[in-house]
């Protein structure tokens, strides 16, 4: 567990080469003409640009970095990173596991306050030392400092080589058309937009390795052996250079006066405690005075506490200091068990005394008697491993070490699965990976066979030693047995592990992973990887249990590692490989689907996406596999034929899902009273869902079919459904009563009878009454009420006064008159307050936030 504290310095990743690509980007935004970026540039223009970028450098002034910064060792850093023209910088950082650190540089120093959780899977003997406090940072500390010093545009300038540029239009991972810009034979690529104007999104490449180390190196091929990462990149606002202001103005004085962290203990090294409970014959008296010895035959002061205990009752605690080879005694009372004979009587009694070092292994008594009593010293609870020390460390080994259902207890230090998942943290350095071990290692939901280890043992080795695939999807199996394992009402021994699947006995699923890294030969190795995924199913039994299929794409996988759900489903539904379509590997021998669900993992959802996977529901499999005939149908579906599906019928209500990964675009579909999408219309509020069903169902009855320009027709057109598979379809418009509410409808049919999308009609020539906002709230020619049609606003406010936070997508408020704005959490779920009710910010038309209404804090 050493090497969770202590990464090489080897290791580090200077940001000299990170944001010398971005400057690049950034002086391309800038000075290059827009005209030259759209489409594919000529090898003249894409050196042109690279020229001008790279002799722009020195001019760039305060930058924004935010994204992931992944570490060799499989870290991935949440990072966002404010670098001013002056050379103050600070960089909020997140390390997946619950650690948080703040690191800034002033005047050449840099000081570092991190949370206990960052400690821990850092340096752990500092989680109860200095978590929440200033001290001056190292290279030793999870982060890479040296980054936070190299942002002049000289210094940047001198360590980028190359003006032999190349560009290749491409989608960037929100969705935008971009240009992939890249100097020849580099690793590293700038994306610059190419609709509405030339501006900067991002800069991707190895950002954990350094300029020189990648020069030693040579080349884009060697430099794929480090991991690829992505940072979106801009200016840096005013809002929030005011706030990295304040927080500079704070740290100045931080930088100035911070103490250096407390030495780590070396090995061989430091405090080295006995305990003795001295002889003291037979007492006579009601209290027994007891003698316990402390010796300190180390090299430094131990300081801490004492505890004795009798079985008799008495003792106490108390605390202790002793320097190098020095002893002291202490006195405790205990009751003497004898003194309630009423007559001569002789009773024993046993008194247990504990020391522990505070300095080294914490305050906390009780984790270090446990561990004690297990044969693990508190204070080194791994050998020649001094910086693995601390109560958090100690409580995580405990927590391995308690006897569960699943797993027999460790019974002293040198057992094999102790030293295993020691060993395995020791080598990986990975918090995550701790965080998941402490997790399932004894988690009794995970079924055990007799005598062996928990299946998480395997699975973590494999996740550190394998390679590509392998170590990528076992990773995806820890973090979803995890996930399986903490749900509620989960009872023990429903998950299992089995020829690589995961079997869920509980919910009736089995998952199997497939897992693709390697960018070359692209389609081919989804393709197989998709094939050997749902081939696995065949090696255990599955009767009675859903087949869901995890499909993983590693942050180096650009084509399908970095891009958002909608971009997703393109490109898995048009995917082929030698002429052979992956969507046939998803069919079974009948053309029924092969899985009842489909999982993507990849850099956006493991960053974004609550779960860290889009999840492709039996609809979804289905709507993906359909087939349309060759021969366009001629018998239209009537109300006996339909079919409602969760996606299209909460399409039609509420509008599409928000993809956490692609923030702001999703105001398609949702046409329930008060969905409030902009320039939605709405069914009355007096209907129901069963209703509208009613009324859709009345329509299609009807059978009037019409064209785009809404003219009679009966013939279908073609079409693609919601996962883009070709389909064909109809176009109905007809009336409806319900409730004594006539409506006019226009729906979308496919042919096997599967409906798709339906609203009001909102066509001029049409019998619908219409309400908008200007009758009802600016003219008051219309009141709302429940019979009421009601068409929203076009679009909300361009620039509602929010500071930047991250919201859902706006809803439109048809009675109060005022646009909603419900609030992200870091995890992509709703923000709740503390009283666990949705965030949610108001603005008027104008995006001025309303009185009451929370409002964002300003800046980073």
């Amino acid at each position: 567990m050493r090497q969770l504290s202590r990464r090489p310095p080897s290791r580090r990743a200077p940001l000299a080469v990170v944001v010398l690509a971005v400057v690049a980007a950034v002086l391309v935004s800038v000075f290059a003409e827009p005209g030259r970026v759209v489409g594919r540039p000529s090898a003249a223009a894409a050196a042109d640009l690279g020229a001008s970028a790279l002799g722009r450098l020195a001019e760039l002034g305060d930058l924004r970095l935010r994204g992931t910064l992944e570490t060799e060792g499989g870290i991935g850093l949440g990072i966002d990173v404010v670098a001013l023209a002056g050379g103050e910088t600070t960089a909020s950082v997140t390390d997946g596991a619950g650690g948080a650190a703040t690191f800034v540089a002033v005047d050449d120093r840099v000081v570092v306050n991190a949370n206990a959780a960052w400690w821990l899977n850092t340096v752990p003997v500092y989680a109860h030392q200095i978590a929440g406090k200033w001290v001056k940072a190292t290279e030793d500390m999870g982060f890479p400092i040296g980054m936070l010093t190299a942002l002049s545009g000289k210094r940047l300038r001198d360590m980028f080589a190359g003006d032999d540029w190349t560009a290749e239009p491409t989608v960037y991972v929100d969705g935008t058309r971009a240009m992939a810009l890249s100097p020849r034979g580099s690793p590293w690529t700038v994306y610059l937009a190419t609709e509405g104007g030339t501006r900067l999104l991002g800069v991707g490449g190895p950002l954990a390795a350094t300029g020189d180390k990648l020069r030693k190196l040579g080349g884009r091929a060697q430099a794929a052996n480090f991991p690829y990462a992505l940072v979106s990149t801009s200016g840096v606002d005013d809002p929030c250079r005011e706030s990295t202001g304040r927080a500079l103005a704070d740290a100045q004085q931080q930088a100035a006066t911070a103490p250096a962290p407390p030495p780590v203990p070396e090995p061989n090294h430091g405090p080295s405690i006995s305990v003795t409970v001295l002889p003291s014959g037979t007492c006579m008296t009601p209290m027994c005075p007891t003698a316990v010895e402390v010796r300190n035959a180390g090299d430094e002061t131990a300081t801490g506490m004492l505890s004795v205990t009798s079985t008799s009752g008495g003792g106490g605690v108390l605390p202790i200091s002793l320097g190098p080879l020095q002893s002291t005694q202490q006195v405790f009372q205990v009751l003497n068990p004898a003194s309630s004979c009423t007559q001569t009587c002789t009773r024993p009694y046993t008194v247990t005394a504990f020391a522990q070092v505070t300095a080294v292994a914490g305050p906390d008594l009780d984790t270090g008697k446990r561990l004690h009593e297990r044969g693990v010293d508190p204070n080194r609870p791994v050998p020649g491993k001094p910086a693995v020390a601390g109560p958090d460390v100690n409580s995580v080994i405990d927590k391995l070490s308690t006897p569960g259902p699943a797993v027999a207890g460790f019974a002293r230090q040198g057992d094999p699965l102790l030293d295993e998942v020691v060993g395995i943290v020791q080598k990986s350095g990975d918090a995550r990976l701790l965080s998941l071990l402490t997790v399932l290692a004894k988690h009794p939901a995970i079924a055990v066979d007799a005598g062996a280890p928990s299946p998480a043992i395997a699975l973590a080795r494999a996740a550190v030693k394998g390679k590509g695939p392998e170590r990528l999807a076992a990773r995806q199996a820890l973090s979803l047995l995890s996930q399986l394992a903490q749900e509620g009402g989960r009872t023990p021994n429903t998950l299992r592990v089995d020829k690589g699947l995961l079997v869920d006995a509980q919910a009736k699923r089995v998952y199997s992973i497939a897992s693709v890294t390697n960018p070359e030969d692209r389609d081919q190795r989804v393709y197989d990887a998709v094939d050997k995924g749902v081939q696995a199913f065949a090696g255990v039994d599955t009767t009675g249990l859903a087949k869901v299929l995890v499909l993983d794409f590693g942050d180096a996988f650009p084509a399908y590692g970095q891009v958002q759900r909608n971009i997703l489903v393109d490109q898995l539904s048009l995917h082929t490989a030698g002429g052979k379509r992956l969507i046939d590997l998803l069919r079974d021998a009948t053309g029924e689907p092969a899985i009842a669900e489909l999982m993507v993992a990849n850099r956006l959802t493991r960053a974004h996406v609550p779960g860290g996977r889009y999840v492709f529901g039996v609809d979804d499999v289905r709507a993906l596999l359909h087939q349309r005939p060759t021969a366009a149908p001629t018998k239209k579906p009537t109300s006996k034929d339909l079919v409602y599906t969760a996606p299209n019928f909460e399409h039609m209500l509420q509008g599409d899902p928000y993809d956490p990964a692609n923030p702001g675009k999703q105001d398609r579909g949702g046409h329930a009273s008060g969905a409030g999408g902009p320039n939605k219309t709405e069914f009355p509020k007096a209907w129901t869902p069963d209703d509208i069903k009613e009324a859709i169902a009345q329509v299609v009855d009807q059978g009037n079919t019409v064209d785009k320009q809404l003219q009679p027709t009966n013939d279908p057109r073609a079409d693609r459904n919601h996962m883009n598979a070709q389909v064909w379809s109809w176009r109905y418009l007809g009336q409806a009563t319900v409730k004594g509410i006539t409506v006019e409808l226009d729906l979308y049919v496919y042919e096997d009878g599967v409906f798709r999308n339906g609203y009001p009609s909102d066509r001029g020539a049409g019998p619908n009454k219409i309400a908008t906002r200007d009758q009802v709230h600016v003219d008051k020619t219309t009141t709302l009420d429940d019979r009421t049609i009601f068409k929203n606003p076009p679009s909300p406010p361009a620039d509602p006064q929010l500071n930047g936070a991250r919201t859902f997508p706006p809803r439109y408020n048809q009675t109060a008159d005022t646009w909603e704005y419900p609030a992200v959490a870091r995890d992509g779920r709703p923000a709740l307050d503390q009283s666990g009710n949705p965030v949610v910010y108001t603005t008027d038309l104008a995006g001025v936030p309303i009185p009451g209404s929370p409002v964002p804090v300003a800046g980073c």
